[in-house]
């Protein structure tokens, strides 16, 4: 299947986000939304908009103090998506486990990938279950269970995916299995990075927990579209114990430059200050000089301290970034 443009536009623009997926239709034919769409740097309105809004800011402080925390604080718990249904995620809680087996089962049959459940949150008429790959490096994203309301019960036979959603993040997992060294660089870059300067990135267990989009960790999102990673993912599902060698063979001798593949890089204040632009200066220019990285279209995200626990979003008003048409380009 293929990954087109206009959808990796909505995942990419949120890419800096770092967050979970909005409600879910039931029926695999409906227009959902893509997975983060719903918070940071997204365009229009929507609860995003209580920190950014001069009006109503008695109302706005309020929601700050209710669900606004310090991002080492930030574990997943509380997190929310849009039209939530509480009648929902009490079922899906109580049918847990049959959940788990089966959207265990529902990876392994059809992406040939053993994954763990890491949360289950409800939707607007359908459970919304995260999952973490077993096998190292480990990705991130989300299948749905629907919800039957005539009977008050979880429709295990029914797990479905978002269209590209999964695939995307085996494109970035496959493309970290390729190019082990470039994204061992880099992680030890960004890693120096964070020790050396008032910022940190998000918690371990909230990438767990909330994220549903591309390969990722605690500083970065990555997501790979185009026929290289498609045929490379064709090749894994066909032998997933294909080699890192053969991997690497398919991408590149089909071909991709760094217009395939975003990168997000989202890191957070060290402690309660407005971001600083000479810290995301200093990162752009770090990147721009390093050598030896994955291949990649690179987008920087620079937030205060605080990330909004129902949104699993940190972009706020005064968040710095340098994206699209200025994002780094590494070939």
């Amino acid at each position: 299947m293929g990954i087109n443009k206009r959808f990796l536009a909505g995942l990419v623009g949120a890419s800096l986000v770092i967050g979970g997926c909005s409600h879910f239709a039931s029926g695999k034919d409906e227009v959902v939304e893509d997975a983060d769409s719903r918070s940071g740097l997204e365009a229009g309105g929507g609860e995003q908009d209580v920190t950014s809004s001069n009006t109503n800011s008695d109302k706005q402080n309020a929601y700050e103090k209710e669900n606004f925390v310090r991002v080492q604080d930030y574990t997943g718990e509380g997190y929310e998506l849009r039209d939530a249904n509480q009648e929902i995620e009490k079922a899906a809680r109580a049918a847990s486990e049959q959940i788990e087996n089966a959207v265990s089962a529902f990876f392994m049959k059809k992406y040939k990938t053993e994954i763990t459940v890491t949360n289950i949150v409800g939707a607007r008429d359908a459970a919304t279950v995260y999952v973490e790959s077993v096998a190292d490096p480990h990705f991130y994203t989300y299948a749905i269970v629907p919800y039957d309301f005539s009977t008050g019960t979880m429709r295990t036979d029914d797990v479905w995916t978002q269209e590209g959603q999964v695939e995307i993040a085996l494109y970035g997992w496959l493309y970290a299995k390729a190019y082990p060294e470039q994204f061992t660089k880099l992680n030890q870059f960004l890693e120096g990075f964070v020790n050396s300067n008032p910022v940190t990135g998000l918690t371990a267990e909230a990438v767990s927990k909330v994220k549903g989009s591309g390969f990722s960790n605690v500083y970065y999102l990555v997501s790979p579209f185009g026929l290289a990673f498609e045929d490379a993912l064709k090749l894994y599902l066909k032998n997933p114990q294909v080699s890192v060698e053969q991997i690497r063979q398919v991408l590149e001798e089909t071909g991709y430059d760094a217009k395939h593949v975003s990168f997000g890089i989202t890191l957070y204040m060290e402690e309660e200050a407005a971001p600083d632009p000479d810290i995301i200066d200093s990162l752009s220019s770090g990147i721009n000089e390093l050598t030896g990285i994955p291949i990649g279209a690179y987008s920087l995200n620079l937030n205060d301290n605080y990330i909004d626990k129902r949104r699993a979003s940190g972009n706020k008003e005064n968040s710095i970034d340098l994206t699209w048409p200025n994002e780094i380009i590494k070939e």
